[in-house]
């Protein structure tokens, strides 16, 4: 992870520093001239980067590392990770979330045994709304520098602190809709249907080009009077045989 680095020298280190290289006459800056002390150490160091400064009879040297890497990297996985549990927003809700929401339904229908109330659904959330807005700027049009180090530590620990939460919630979500879609296929059985029906049913088939394409057969349906139907086929077809 990059750092904003802060290094401090006394006065008349840097001073020293800063006038190496001019020649045998000694040159003074008076401490009341930080813009012309800069100029000269980015003029001697080719530091353009780094901001000097004084304080508390020290000079301070400021060096800027770019943020738009490790930002942009961290809020990629919390893009991610939201969509995959949430989807894009309150009012088109998707991923995990709403398949959770969809799985409830069915096991509650009372056709397969339930009682027709859906267990309630955790509060649909966007957990990076959370971020607080810490002082960054952007420098030209892209680019995204740091202006402190307590800056950067604080945003760039906040947004990993959100990341984890993401993860932890991710996993929740997965377990309990592992388990829902365990219950619905118990329900399934139970009335003798066949938890196959609720998936696509095809084959692999040559394509164009060589190609092997997937081609659908069967559709895939929740409703229990199709599945009902489905199994009547079945039956007749081997009452038949």
């Amino acid at each position: 992870m990059n750092h904003v680095v802060r290094l401090k020298w006394p006065l008349i280190a840097l001073s020293a520093l800063a006038l190496t290289g001019c020649g045998s006459k000694e040159k003074k800056v008076s401490m009341d001239e930080p813009e012309k002390l800069e100029r000269e150490y980015v003029n001697k160091t080719d530091a353009r980067n780094e901001t000097v400064g004084e304080k508390d009879g020290s000079i301070v040297i400021q060096k800027k590392m770019s943020l738009e890497e490790d930002m942009a990297r961290v809020r990629d996985a919390i893009n991610d990770a939201e969509s995959s549990i949430y989807g894009s927003s309150r009012q088109d809700p998707g991923g995990m979330w709403l398949k959770l929401k969809e799985c409830r339904k069915k096991v509650s229908d009372a056709r397969l045994g339930g009682n027709g109330v859906p267990e309630a659904m955790e509060k649909w959330e966007k957990i990076s709304a959370t971020d607080p807005e810490l002082k960054y700027r952007v420098e030209g049009k892209k680019k995204v520098v740091a202006v402190s180090e307590e800056q950067l530590e604080d945003r760039l620990g906040h947004m990993k602190n959100v990341k984890n939460i993401l993860d932890r919630r991710y996993e929740e979500f997965k377990d309990k809709l592992d388990a829902c879609e365990d219950r619905y296929a118990s329900n399934l059985v139970k009335h003798g249907l066949d938890p196959e029906d609720t998936k696509a049913q095809g084959e692999w088939v040559d394509g164009p080009n060589g190609y092997r394409v997937w081609k659908m057969k069967t559709a895939p349906t929740a409703n229990p009077e199709e599945l009902m139907r489905r199994k009547e086929t079945r039956e007749n077809k081997r009452g038949s045989n």
